[in-house]
């Protein structure tokens, strides 16, 4: 047999001292520290899941046109449910996303109210605590296209074409201009707002237009045609 002589130590031969009971205590109640909050985030997520199972579903539904009809009673319990849950666990991106969609989609639910009126700043504060609620949800996930997507729009809705909502549609456009659910709330923005996007951005809205599949690409085509706008690759 050989022995690798580059790990033989000559010399009389010594023990590795070993870890003190201070310190190993200090590190077991450190370990158990750690597991105990992996546990307890582990059980807060599960149990905003599971108490938020009923509105999760309806938003869902009404996010697809379907569902159980829209009343302000059920409007307030699916919120009410929502925001418990996310007090519980501040950093849950969708539960951000699913406030942002619910207050946007009431207060554009409300169509055409008289701008001197109290239904006008309820509107007004309605889309206001969407944006907030986007704006969580696209600093959690500053990649996912869905909240950068309803973040722009929020605040086009709300005339609030500033920096954040510049940069809002450049990501959404960057990262989701190939997702078809998003390709008609992007073409609504960058269509409305047609003579300030500048020729690179013409480009991307043109681009992605084109890219689309051919029913929605009709569909968008149209939405052109209606804002008076001439698509030109």
């Amino acid at each position: 047999m050989t022995i690798n002589s580059e790990f033989v130590v000559c010399g009389p031969q010594t023990s590795k001292p070993s870890l003190s009971r201070p310190v190993m205590i200090v590190g077991l109640i450190a370990l158990l520290v750690l597991g105990s909050a992996t546990l307890w985030f582990v059980f807060r997520a599960a149990w905003a899941d599971a108490i938020t199972l009923s509105a999760r579903s309806i938003v869902a539904e009404w996010r697809e046109g379907s569902g159980p009809a829209f009343t302000p009673e059920l409007w307030d319990r699916t919120r009410g449910q929502l925001q418990s849950a996310l007090n519980a666990v501040p950093g849950n991106a969708r539960l951000h996303d699913d406030l942002g969609f619910l207050h946007a989609a009431r207060s554009q639910g409300m169509g055409d109210v008289p701008i001197d009126g109290p239904e006008h700043l309820l509107q007004q504060t309605l889309m206001e605590a969407a944006i907030d609620h986007y704006r969580e949800a696209s600093a959690l996930r500053p990649t996912f296209p869905y909240s950068l997507t309803y973040l722009a729009l929020a605040k086009h809705l709300r005339e609030q074409h500033d920096e954040e909502f510049w940069s809002a549609f450049d990501h959404a456009m960057q990262y989701g201009q190939t997702e078809a659910a998003l390709q008609s709330p992007l073409a609504e923005i960058g269509f409305a707002n047609w003579s300030r996007l500048g020729v690179k951005r013409q480009k991307a809205v043109v681009d992605m237009v084109a890219n689309a599949k051919a029913p929605l690409r009709k569909k968008l085509t149209a939405m052109a045609d209606q804002a008076g706008i001439v698509l030109r690759r």
